[in-house]
């Protein structure tokens, strides 16, 4: 559902299936945002957090962490990159205006989410 509505605002979207997959888009790509869910399989939200941290080259994207675990995600809102913290469940109008907050001056169709 957050692909489709951000498709129909014209944002350019990628998706990952899990962390790992997410860290190899993020070490080929640049982009303006990201959705990250901290409840991912084989690397989970925290450990994409610690790779744009630790190991991203700048320019680095703002990170919109999406949660149902709010108390898990103390580590989550402390690092450097995290734009929004944004819990679920979420207004689909919150998280589309965050995304534009959060892509800055990138035009919908440069910012991949």
């Amino acid at each position: 559902m957050v692909e489709r509505v951000l498709r129909r605002e014209k944002y350019h979207v990628e998706t990952a299936r899990d962390g790992f997959e997410a860290i190899e888009k993020l070490s080929q790509n640049n982009y303006s945002a990201i959705l990250l869910d901290l409840m991912m399989p084989r690397v989970d939200g925290h450990g994409v957090l610690r790779y744009l941290v630790e190991e991203r080259p700048a320019p680095k994207p703002r990170v919109i962490v999406m949660t149902a675990n709010m108390a898990g995600a103390a580590e989550a809102v402390r690092a450097p990159v995290t734009a929004r913290v944004l819990p679920k469940p979420f207004d689909i109008h919150d998280l589309v205006r965050h995304v534009r907050d959060c892509a800055g001056s990138a035009q919908p169709e440069e910012m991949s989410a």
